[in-house]
């Protein structure tokens, strides 16, 4: 009988370890997700970007003269006091996948000719470029924070009525890993659709490392990222294996190779966008920069003081008017 007691007993102990073990292993998987948990900050309203610094001869000899600022950022982005506008109109939750990512970051579609002829051959690549092609071997879908905005690309004039990106849309992504998933397949897609494109005699697209990636995202104006931005950003590189930036404070520092080297920082502000875009040469000089326009944000604070004011002086009046109109009736 004893025997038999010492036997339950020890099996109570083990059960008691492995308990205590399974609560200890959920207190620590739960803290490892609270400390990789992310908070979207992005929120409506408008943005106005302006280009604040252009030096063309740094510019040039950094990057030579087959290349421009609006060969980056489109519209009059070469001309200092060039601004262009965005606003976010919606913000919320939403799965994307690989097809929108192939289209809105990668823009694949950009680099098929709008001339193209319309034979079997161009049909058949075109089947690489539908949705369910590839769905069907990119089914995952990936949790993110998607903005959605219009967008006026820069100018020096007043802005059209009309935003030159109607439907715009930019996603934050919940877990920072899905990004590099999305990169891997790009990776795997460009390769098998790239076949069909040097037969047809079209350039092929390119294979990108995380250093690639990163700056293409960037230039696509849809790299946005979520609290605490710091460690947002610090993830971000490592787990594209980035060794070409480093992050300091709220702001992506990238080594970039043209005609000679140069450096690029990129700042984000507290709703988590681009609050500028600066590019320094060798020699540390700044010769090109793009930051928010605050006297706009300005702008809008004096409009409604002045129209709180208004208001106020309405009601005064009306106040008058009314004790005025009762001290004559009496």
């Amino acid at each position: 009988m004893s025997t038999v007691r010492n036997g339950i007993g020890k099996n109570r102990a083990l059960l008691a370890v492995f308990l205590l073990g399974t609560i200890f292993v959920s207190l620590g998987a739960t803290g490892i997700a609270a400390d990789t948990t992310y908070e979207v900050a992005l929120e409506k309203g408008t943005e106005l970007y302006i280009v604040n610094q252009y030096n063309e001869d740094k510019w040039e000899d950094t990057f030579g003269d087959e290349l421009e600022p609006d060969d980056w950022f489109e519209g009059d982005s070469d001309k200092v006091g060039a601004k262009s506008r965005i606003t976010f109109r919606n913000v919320g939750d939403y799965k994307t996948d690989t097809f929108e990512a192939l289209m809105t970051i990668f823009d694949v579609l950009d680099a098929i000719p709008k001339n193209l002829p319309v034979n079997n051959d161009t049909m058949k690549l075109m089947i690489f470029f539908s949705e369910d092609f590839i769905d069907e071997f990119y089914p995952d879908k990936f949790s993110i924070w998607e903005a959605i905005t219009v967008k006026w690309n820069y100018e020096t004039e007043e802005f059209d009525q009309t935003p030159d990106e109607q439907v715009n849309t930019i996603p934050v992504f919940k877990n920072i890993k899905n990004i590099k998933h999305i990169l891997e397949n790009y990776n795997e897609w460009a390769m098998i659709i790239n076949i069909s494109m040097t037969l047809l005699g079209l350039e092929p697209y390119p294979i990108m490392d995380g250093d690639d990636f990163l700056w293409e995202f960037i230039l696509s104006g849809k790299l946005a990222i979520a609290r605490p931005f710091n460690r947002y950003l610090n993830e971000l590189i490592d787990r594209l294996d980035a060794g070409d930036a480093e992050v300091k404070d709220n702001t992506l520092i990238i080594d970039r190779k043209a005609k000679e080297d140069y450096t690029v920082e990129v700042s984000f502000n507290e709703k988590g966008i681009m609050s500028s875009f600066v590019i320094k040469n060798e020699d540390e000089r700044i010769i090109y920069e793009i930051i928010i326009d605050d006297t706009y944000d300005l702008v809008l604070i004096v409009l409604i003081g002045i129209t709180g004011v208004a208001l106020a002086a309405i009601v005064g009046i009306i106040v008058i008017l009314i004790k005025r109109t009762k001290e004559f009736k009496e």
